[in-house]
């Protein structure tokens, strides 16, 4: 006769201990059981729910009630069944998986039912994340070959409408031959973007002074005609690592969408700041970096854009290819950096790029 080992703790320790939510309901369907998980998930106290019925605190979810009087008067049970859970506090919602169950006593009587409520939000993101990356490798692909097979019979056309404005002297007849040079040379644009969102960045990193460059920047984009620039620069901030003309190109993407988003009177800010310590996710590094903020207060992004801004081709732009952002991002990465976005309606949109110090 082997001993039976008790354990050191009890039944409602483990409950308490466990990541799912519990939700147990007696045949009178009046919650017995409402763990911490399930407090945390729901956001509600269980000072309120305990010994209340099934559908007086779960309005804004439902579904919760319907699955488990489903299982408890039916005998119905559900694994893993999707819901989205409104949370009290936040307002927002959060996707989970319901596993239903009844709860019988020693004589195999019904005594209730409950529901065990799983959180899905990492691996909902984790799945969307695989899924774009594959999806973009597949883009990167496609749109390389397809950059290369248009780029030549497009020089060519453009070069035969060069030839013939030169020969052409009806002046109207020129000015389509224009045209078809300015949209030829404007696809070419885009061909490039692609070519570059698809091969990787050859960085020929050196250490440059950042202000110097939002200044080169801030120069070409017209700051001495039109005043909107605002700078607040940490001048104890050393020199930059980086390609210098690669994170031009970044800072001028930037500054063109903050620009292209001001109204009558409005200004785009320029702030710099040196960061000690800065965890960066992607990575894992720790180590001294620099933020350097674009700030503008004009239309700001919708939150529906918000999803889709580092999508390549996607764009709210008229003619805009929708690969700036993409492309921004890349270099960005390549650099050993990350990119954050806020933007409102109405309220303006603030980028910050951190950048590692030399």
């Amino acid at each position: 006769m082997t001993d039976t080992v008790k354990p050191s703790f009890s039944c409602e320790d483990l409950l308490e201990s466990i990541a799912e939510g519990v939700i147990a309901i007696d045949t009178d369907s009046r919650i017995c059981v409402f763990n911490q998980s399930a407090e945390k998930l729901l956001e509600v106290s269980r000072s309120l729910v305990i010994g209340r019925p099934l559908g007086e605190y779960f309005k804004r979810n439902p579904r919760i009630s319907e699955l488990l009087k489903a299982t408890l008067e039916e005998g119905r049970l559900f694994a893993e069944y999707g819901e989205k859970l409104f949370r009290r506090i936040t307002g927002d919602t959060i996707p989970a998986g319901i596993t239903t169950s009844q709860l019988f006593d020693a004589e195999g009587n019904i005594q209730g039912a409950a529901a065990l409520i799983r959180d899905l939000s990492g691996i909902k993101s984790l799945e969307e994340g695989s899924l774009r990356k594959e999806r973009l490798a597949y883009l990167g692909t496609f749109a390389a070959k397809v950059a290369h097979e248009i780029k030549n019979p497009l020089s060519g056309m453009r070069g035969a409408a060069q030839l013939l404005s030169r020969r052409m002297a009806d002046p109207g007849h020129k000015e389509y031959l224009e045209v078809i040079m300015k949209e030829a040379d404007r696809l070419n644009t885009i061909l490039n973007g692609m070519l570059n969102f698809t091969k990787p960045a050859k960085l020929r990193k050196k250490p440059f002074n950042i202000h110097k460059a939002l200044d080169a920047v801030a120069f070409l984009m017209g700051d001495e005609k039109l005043s909107i620039f605002i700078r607040s620069y940490d001048p104890s901030i050393p020199d930059i690592s980086g390609d210098e003309n690669q994170l031009k190109q970044v800072f001028l993407n930037l500054v063109k969408n903050a620009k292209e988003a001001l109204g009558e009177g409005g200004s785009i800010h320029l702030t710099t700041r040196a960061i000690t310590e800065f965890h960066i996710v992607e990575g894992g590094d720790k180590g001294r970096m620099v933020s350097i903020e674009i700030r503008d207060n004009g239309c700001g992004i919708r939150p529906e854009d918000m999803e889709k801004i580092f999508t390549p081709f996607f764009t709210t732009k008229h003619g805009g290819s929708g690969l700036g952002m993409a492309i921004t991002l890349n270099i960005i990465k390549e650099h050993g950096g990350h990119l954050k976005i806020d933007s409102a309606p109405g309220k303006g949109t603030s980028v910050t790029v951190y950048l590692p110090l030399a």
